[in-house]
């Protein structure tokens, strides 16, 4: 409809210009005016050339009031051409090291391969070393007796001297020629052994690079909350859009800040436009308070970017201040570690009541609140005076919401 619209347009101020300069170029024609002394020919002549100009001109004009696209095409071409060539070589570059990546990936797992091979065959060649070293030295202790047993049959028969001497110095040859090999056998194991551990320290340092670079190091973990904010429901689109993207700047500058990243105006947290437009559409919706909370959807390794999730929930009040929230009887008995255990126990339980009640609890540890080690032992400290059972009362310290967190006051009495 707005191109009908806009071809009506154009043909009404189009007729209308050219009946206006028809019936100009006419009266020229007829009261034979002249302009910049022209004869009136001439003149009625440029009356239709300007004519045409005033046309074209508004149709442009117009055009260009009317749609962004022509505006575009007649003035920001060449910027929009700049910005898909700059796209194209971020895609291209991003590509480029992406490949890098996989092929250094897989360059280390080869060598890793490789070198697990390696060390395995030198293993199996310090195996087989040992085990002729040890048939070395046995053969040698087998000789070294012989040589013994030689000598004294050569003192006992001297009449065989020439024989005994021949077999002495075999005997001694054989003797030297094995203790070369056993010390050559020996500095074998020892230098495969010292590849060993090299080959061995090697391996552990590999492994340990493919696991950086497969795993890298977690800054958040996936539910992690990021953030968390009340936002007004109703609104209208614009400002509830823009309440929207404030929250996730804020939440991008608070990432940069945690990272100490030295680039401010960087995007490291990304957040689908589904989830933009649906939490939009659930924001205005509803004419109450809304919990707005961030959280990371995955497991984030540093170098990455944080990918984030957004969530909308009804911000109503649940407790009001000294309302009661839970209360029970416990058995503190007569020792401290009963008192703790007990009131331990009540502090989950209103924990859970808690929970039940509609207070968001954080994603990680389920808590919907935190209370310091000072009131905990002061609690343990005033059930143990009692020696039995005592009531125990949790109440809220001020009006809370769903946003929470969850103040509370316990209150201690003895229980006849």
């Amino acid at each position: 409809m707005f191109g009908i619209a806009l071809i009506a347009i154009l043909a009404i101020t189009g007729g209308i210009i050219a009946f206006i300069g028809d019936k100009l170029g006419t009266k020229v024609g007829k009261k034979k005016l002249t302009i910049f002394g022209l004869r009136p020919k001439h003149t009625s002549i440029v009356v239709t050339i300007i004519t045409g100009i005033l046309i074209t001109i508004s149709t442009m004009g117009i055009l260009s009031l009317l749609s962004r696209d022509v505006r575009t095409a007649l003035f920001g071409m060449e910027a929009l051409k700049t910005e898909m060539t700059t796209l194209s070589q971020e895609v291209s570059a991003k590509n480029i090291e992406l490949d890098t990546s996989r092929s250094a990936l897989e360059a280390k797992t080869a060598e890793y391969t490789a070198l697990t091979t390696k060390v395995q065959d030198a293993a199996d060649k310090l195996a087989a070393i040992a085990s002729e070293l040890s048939a070395a030295i046995a053969q040698r202790d087998h000789i070294a007796r012989q040589l013994d047993e030689t000598l004294q049959g050569y003192q006992v028969a001297k009449g065989d001297l020439s024989a005994a001497q021949q077999a002495i110095q075999t005997l001694q040859k054989t003797k030297n020629e094995l203790d070369t090999r056993v010390n050559t056998l020996t500095a074998a194991k020892t230098s495969l052994q010292t590849d060993v551990d090299n080959l061995n320290e090697s391996t552990i340092k590999l492994r340990q690079g493919i696991q950086v670079v497969r795993e890298g190091s977690i800054i958040y973990r996936a539910g992690e909350v990021l953030t968390t904010a009340v936002l007004p429901g109703g609104a209208s689109q614009s400002d509830t859009v823009a309440a929207l993207s404030d929250v996730i700047y804020k939440t991008n500058q608070n990432i940069i800040d945690r990272l100490a990243i030295e680039d401010k105006n960087l995007e490291v947290l990304w957040v689908g436009q589904p989830d933009v437009d649906k939490a939009v559409a659930e924001m205005m919706a509803t004419h109450q308070d809304v919990i707005v909370r961030i959280s990371a959807g995955g497991n984030t390794v540093y170098g990455e970017p944080v990918v984030g999730h957004l969530s909308i929930f009804p911000n109503q009040q649940i407790y009001k201040q000294g309302q009661t929230i839970y209360m029970t009887i416990i058995d503190v008995g007569q020792n401290s570690m009963q008192s703790e255990a007990g009131v331990m126990r009540f502090l989950q339980q209103v924990n859970a009541v808690a929970i039940k009640q509609g207070i968001l609890p954080d994603p990680i540890q389920g808590t919907v609140g935190a209370i310091s080690g000072t009131e905990f032992y002061d609690a343990v400290n005033i059930a143990n005076r009692y020696h039995g059972k005592v009531t125990l009362t949790a109440t809220a310290q001020n009006d809370t919401y769903t946003a929470g967190p969850l103040k509370i006051q316990i209150h201690i009495r003895g229980t006849l």
